[in-house]
């Protein structure tokens, strides 16, 4: 680890995550060996901070980055997309003198293939590419021939199609209703089939001719192409490698070459991002970016033990201010997500200092808040468990009471937040409990009788039938609420709002699958109640936030919230 001079470290900022560079996981590997072990080819995608168009962080913003580095020389090589493109998931053909890529500029994800001498990169083929999730995007039959998946009917890539398709539509509808001059009526009738998003083609494509041929995942497949439709997955979410072994515990591995004893490993250490080649038993770093860390001083994370109230052993994770000192009994903000395991292993991108995006938990330490991130094991309740929102409580407080008796946190200054189900955990726990001094709940639902999915779908004449599906996998909830009314209130926030006393911010994307009339719900009545709320809505966001200025905005919210909810302590 380098660290500058004293004099210029400072805590981390805003400004220092959205500098930084993200790894996608989602798009297949982002690593790869050429066929002879001699040269890497990796897509590196723009921070926040120097991208130029903002969604979808799982694409890294869509402008990836493809490089290739030479083994033996240590020479590095930058093939830039045309203008407007980015690259993901290389992979080399068997003759090494071309480059498989998805190329995209967020609307589409298409087979393209880079020539290695020249850098010249050609689109293959005007359709559009689902997301592998770790498995590769391509798959070479020969030196001209590629194996891939195309989306049926052409399709937009499922989650870009989430993630744009109401504001899309929307503003297409607005500017006809506008101009009078066409009708923007949108009839669904209850015999009309709901559209199938997640049909899936296998495609055999020549890079030559451009020639191509389609399969149907379920047909009798020639065996090249059944090998790619059962080609392996990796590990989701990438394990960390963990203590004793030659690279940094952080290190993940992305990519190995059995035939020339290589491995390469990607490590988002405090102070940069790293990618290290271990060959011979020896480690040595061959690209590095993000070293802007090297400035901000760390936060040091805890793992206690603690019991749930149920009696199972779990364990939490505290991350301490940088200028903690032992003895000191800080604020603190627990912040919750159901179903969530911490272990002694390192999980990849776990509540690490060095992470992108808008989920960088040391922000609130930085700003002089222990976080308290605990395990929160639930019960089924199909299979005979309790309702999931009876199962917060038995971690919820527990883990709070360990931070407390281990020293950390001072019990009157401690928060509760979340984002998405975390989210609605947080609104459900304000119900429970009068012990949280406030509550900040993202993207988080309040009233599960009228959750709908339909932001995606509301400007299409598409039929949802996605509400049941969620609800049963989200909170448990096999039936309709026609049937079972009683256990959707039950785990409703918005049924149980008069037991809430302490002040509740709230945030919310007007594009969220997760509806923003969800929080619109539970300000409004919090508001009848004459409790302290406030909602931020911001517009054209999804569910993860995407556009810098609405993440740098949000958490300059969040931090006010908490600093004048919990005003510095005399320590």
């Amino acid at each position: 680890m380098i660290r500058r001079e004293f004099s210029t470290l400072h805590t981390l900022s805003i400004d220092d995550v959205l500098a930084l560079r993200d790894f996608p996981i989602i798009c297949g590997p982002q690593f790869e060996f050429d066929p002879h072990g001699t040269r890497l080819a990796f897509c590196v995608p723009k921070s926040l901070k120097d991208a130029t168009r903002f969604f979808l962080s799982a694409l890294g913003g869509g402008e990836g980055e493809l490089g290739i580095l030479d083994l033996e020389t240590s020479e590095y090589r930058s093939l830039p997309a045309p203008d407007k493109l980015g690259v993901l998931s290389p992979v080399w053909s068997p003759d090494g003198s071309t480059i498989a890529v998805a190329a995209t500029d967020g609307s589409f994800i298409q087979p393209a293939v880079i020539d290695v001498a020249s850098g010249k990169m050609r689109v293959l083929i005007e359709r559009n590419l689902p997301l592998p999730g770790t498995r590769t995007f391509f798959q070479w039959i020969d030196n001209s021939t590629l194996a891939c998946e195309l989306t049926g009917k052409n399709r937009p890539t499922l989650w870009l199609d989430i993630e744009k398709r109401g504001a899309v539509a929307s503003a297409k509808a607005w500017e006809k209703a506008w101009a009078g001059r066409e009708p923007t009526a949108s009839r669904l009738t209850s015999d009309q089939p709901a559209a199938d998003f997640e049909t899936i083609e296998l495609c055999s494509l020549n890079v030559e001719t451009g020639q191509y041929e389609i399969f149907s995942r379920d047909s009798d497949l020639p065996a090249r192409m059944e090998s790619f439709r059962d080609r392996p997955e990796r590990e989701f979410p990438p394990r960390c490698v963990g203590f004793g072994k030659i690279v940094p515990p952080e290190s993940v591995l992305v990519a190995s070459h059995p035939e020339t004893d290589q491995s390469i490993y990607l490590v988002r250490s405090d102070d940069a991002t790293r990618v290290i080649r271990l060959t011979a038993g020896e480690a040595s770093t061959v690209f590095e970016t993000d070293t802007h860390m090297g400035d901000v001083i760390p936060s040091r994370t805890q793992v206690l033990p603690f019991k749930t109230s149920a009696g199972q052993d779990a364990k939490l994770r505290c991350i301490l201010p940088p200028d903690y000192k032992e003895g000191e009994r800080r604020p603190a903000v627990l912040w919750v997500y159901p179903g969530f395991t911490v272990g002694d292993d390192l999980a990849h991108r776990q509540h690490l200092i060095n992470e992108p995006g808008c989920f960088n938990l040391h922000l609130l330490a930085a700003h002089g808040f222990v976080v308290i991130i605990p395990s929160m094991p639930v019960e089924d309740e199909r299979r005979g468990g309790r309702e999931l929102a009876d199962c917060l409580m038995d971690s919820a407080l527990p883990a709070c009471e360990a931070a407390i008796d281990a020293g950390y946190v001072d019990r009157k200054h401690v928060h509760v937040a979340g984002h998405s189900l975390g989210g609605w955990a947080a609104l459900m726990l304000l119900t429970k409990t009068p012990f949280f001094r406030s509550g900040i709940a993202m993207a988080g639902t309040s009233n599960l009788l009228s959750l709908t999915d339909d932001v995606w779908f509301r400007y299409d004449s598409i039929p949802d039938d996605s509400r049941q599906a969620g609800t049963a996998e989200n909170y448990y909830l096999t039936e309709p609420p026609w049937r079972t009314p009683d256990r959707y209130i039950r785990n409703s926030p918005l049924f149980s709002v008069e037991n809430i006393s302490a002040p509740v911010l709230m945030l919310h994307g007007d594009q969220d699958y997760v509806e923003i009339g969800q929080s619109e719900q539970m300000f409004a009545a919090l508001r009848l109640l004459g409790r302290k709320a406030e909602l931020v809505r911001y517009w054209g966001e999804a569910h993860v936030f995407e556009s810098p200025a609405n993440i740098e905005d949000a958490w300059r919210r969040i931090l006010s919230w908490l600093e004048q909810s919990s005003p510095a302590l005399s320590l």
